[in-house]
Formats: structure tokens, C-alpha cells, sequence
């Protein structure tokens, strides 16, 4: 597969998300439904019923139950990371294209926090918790950091470096830390207690990178523990379960994707921990347990269906940010964007949501399926394109990822 297959994959996905503000459906986003959704809301089970019954249908259900679209702080926030990596437009255009995401994601501050915090423009009932539309979640609000942490070294300006600090602060007021020995973990909300591993680790990702960053050690220190909680909870086979919850303990892909991107995040942030272990344990477990040969990304580590872009993304983006330390998985991200390509993209050049066993759900969700994948073709770019300045030079094949912009060391993105 060429570089300018991907070049125009990421080019059409550009067009898409700017003619539309990077507003599209989302696979959550049920609750805000204005017709035929009684008795359902009024109980939580009814919530979750009506979520996975717009979440699921193959028929976009959203204009008879009339859900309008809204913009959403996740796609606003990978949008511009993307836009941060560049590489695929010219060079005005991309400044733009970041001026531009940079204003988008400051507006969509969530209105409930003076401090900066971000979420979603629904209200959404999950398996743990429910939360309000615009609730902050740890989540969103670490994307959305990062994004602005990745337009602060491209654009030179400090004041975005003041708003990801914002955020930061956000976390450590907000969200609480929990201690559970050896560690400490975060939340998934405010006020949450979740032993949730892919939020925790999110936000020690961003406060690690924005704590070097701003010489800020309480940011640094909650880090450390944070790590710590999650790398003395690693299942021997080098897995992580979504949650220390019975209930909430699959393996999937997409979340121990986002697991390995913030541990390595960690590691570049030079947390005193012995992290580099756990995160090739992980990714071996992640490599051999939740992909096809073919390169079909699996949704769960012990079944292929459904198959999901979100797992889709995040495989050709962990892949192409390990790559440095194991040049294989550079192959192995490509040979997911290319059974992606055959498999998940649509006619129109868009991305389609899941692939189930009998069935497709074709809708081209904007958070879930288009901005997920254009920022993880941008990582495969960068990463491509410094594999062959690193050959090129006579250094190997190993690609050195500390001549990277700081965006391209510090990716990482996650769920509802």
C-alpha cells in the first residue's frame, strides 16, 4: 500500500470534517432524542435500551427521533491534534486548518467549571454511571489538553499552554484520586470513583506531559501514583481489564490502546517508574490477542465482533507510535489501514461505524469513525515519514521519535 493512498484517505476526511464544523452523528448521543422515546428515558435500564437501539440500528434512526446533530469536544480535539502532526495539506492551509481547531475546541468548554473542562453535547446512561450533557468527563478534557498542548508548539503560543494548565488544574480539583495501594487512581467524573485503567491513565498522560512542561510537581507526583495503581494491576498476561469491577472486566481493543499510548506518553515525561516492561508486555498481549493476521482489528481480546472503527483507529495509531521501539508494528499499522480501507471505508471516502457478523451499521459517525481515524492516519504518516528519514540517514530502522514534534510524542486518545 502507497503513501498516496493515504495521503488522499486523509485528504477526503479533511474536507469532510471542515464542511461540516466536525459536527456529525455519534453512537451516544440517543438521549437527545425528542420523539418516541417515552417511557424509556425514565428509568436507567430504559436509558441504556434506547442508547444501544440508536447505537446499534443499521437504519439511522436519529431524523425520525429527532436528534440533531452537535459538535463534540472528542472530534473537535483529534481534529486539531491531527491538523498539529500535518504533513498532508499545504502549509497556509494547515496554520489555518489550526487556527481554526483551536477556536473550536475553546468553545466547547463545558459552561458548568470556571476552570477549563470539556464533554459532550448529550447526556449519555453507561453500564457505571449516567451523566448530564456537558458534564465534564476526565476523558474528553485530556483530548482536549493535548490538542491545545499540540497547537501551543506548532503556533508558539503560550496562552494555549495556560489553557491546557487550566485543565490540569481542573483534574486535580475536580476529579478525585483514589487511593488503593500500590497507588492512587482518577475517576471518570467529577465526584467519580471508578477503577476505570484508560481514564486514569489519561489523565496521568496529560498531567505528566503538561507537568514537564510547566515545571508543576503536584501534576507530576499524581502521575507517578496514578501509573503505579494501573502497572501493579496488570494481569499476568500482560493484559488490563477495563475496570477493577467484576462486572467490568473484558479485554478490548480500543481501550488497551489508549492503556499503551498513555503509559508511553508517561515514559517520555519520565515518570520514576519502571514503566517500559509493562508497556512491552502490553503491547505483545495487544499485538498477538486482538488482531486477525489479516490485519482485522478484534473488538474483545476473546471475539472478533463487532468490528469497530473506534478499534479500527486506535490500532493503526498504537501501532504507528510503538513503532519506534519495535519496527514491525509499523507494518502491522499499515496492514490495519489497509484491510480498513477494503473493509471499513464507504464509497463516498468516509468510514463506516461497525461491521457485525451478518450486517453493517454504515453510518459515518463523526467522533467514533472520521476524526479517530484521521488522527491516527496522521500518526502513521509521521510515523512512515520519520522511519524513512531515520533509514535515509544511515541511523536504521528504528525510529527516533525524540526528533518529533512534541504532538507526535504525546498522542493519545478514548470512549465514551
Amino acid at each position: 500500500m502507497s503513501v498516496d493512498a493515504l495521503l488522499e484517505s486523509l485528504r477526503c476526511l479533511d474536507v469532510h470534517g471542515e464542511e461540516n464544523d466536525w459536527t456529525g452523528p455519534d453512537p451516544y448521543e440517543a438521549l437527545n432524542a425528542t420523539r418516541f422515546t417515552w417511557p424509556l428515558r425514565d428509568t436507567t435500564l430504559g436509558k441504556r435500551v434506547l442508547l444501544q437501539v440508536v447505537k446499534r440500528s443499521p437504519v439511522n434512526l436519529r431524523p425520525v427521533m429527532g436528534i440533531k446533530p452537535t459538535p463534540n469536544s472528542a472530534a473537535a480535539a483529534w481534529a486539531l491534534s491531527a491538523h498539529c502532526l500535518g504533513g498532508f495539506l499545504d502549509a497556509d492551509k494547515e496554520r489555518m486548518r489550526i487556527e481554526r481547531g483551536v477556536e473550536r475546541v475553546l468553545a466547547l468548554r463545558s459552561p458548568h467549571f470556571t476552570d477549563n473542562a470539556w464533554g459532550y453535547k448529550f447526556p449519555t446512561q453507561s453500564r457505571v454511571f449516567f451523566y448530564e450533557r456537558d458534564a465534564p468527563s476526565t476523558v474528553a478534557t485530556v483530548w482536549a489538553g493535548h490538542a491545545l498542548l499540540d497547537a501551543a508548539e506548532r503556533l508558539d503560543r503560550d496562552d494555549l499552554v495556560e489553557h491546557a494548565d487550566c485543565a490540569g488544574r481542573f483534574l486535580i480539583a475536580h476529579v478525585p484520586q483514589t487511593t488503593d495501594e500500590p497507588g492512587a487512581f482518577f475517576g471518570y467524573l467529577v465526584g467519580d470513583r471508578s477503577p476505570i485503567h484508560n481514564s486514569n491513565l489519561h489523565a496521568c498522560a496529560f498531567l505528566a506531559r503538561l507537568g514537564r512542561r510547566v515545571g508543576n510537581e503536584v501534576y507530576l507526583a499524581s502521575a507517578t501514583r496514578g501509573v503505579e495503581w494501573s502497572l501493579a494491576r496488570q494481569r499476568p498476561d500482560g493484559s488490563w481489564p477495563y475496570a477493577e469491577m467484576s462486572s467490568l472486566g473484558w479485554v478490548d481493543g480500543f481501550h488497551t490502546g489508549y492503556v499503551l499510548d498513555a503509559l508511553d506518553v508517561c515514559m517520555r515525561a519520565h515518570i520514576p517508574l519502571d514503566i517500559l516492561p509493562a508497556w512491552e508486555r502490553g503491547l505483545a498481549f495487544y499485538r498477538a490477542h486482538l488482531f486477525l493476521d489479516n490485519g482485522t482489528p478484534k473488538y474483545y481480546a476473546n471475539a472478533v465482533y463487532p468490528i469497530d472503527s473506534s478499534c479500527v483507529a486506535q490500532g493503526i495509531q498504537t501501532l504507528a507510535l510503538a513503532a519506534d521501539r519495535d519496527a514491525c508494528c509499523l507494518s502491522q499499522s499499515w496492514g490495519v489501514l489497509e484491510w480498513a480501507l477494503r473493509r471499513m471505508r464507504r464509497q463516498d471516502g468516509l468510514f463506516m461505524f461497525q461491521r457485525r457478523r451478518l450486517w453493517a451499521n454504515r453510518i459515518p459517525h463523526m467522533r467514533w469513525a472520521e476524526a479517530s481515524t484521521f488522527l491516527a492516519m496522521a500518526h502513521l504518516l509521521a510515523a512512515q515519514r520519520c522511519r524513512a528519514r531515520a533509514t535515509s540517514s544511515g541511523v536504521g530502522p528504528v525510529i527516533l521519535r525524540h526528533n518529533l514534534l512534541p504532538a507526535q510524542l504525546t498522542r493519545c486518545s478514548a470512549g465514551v
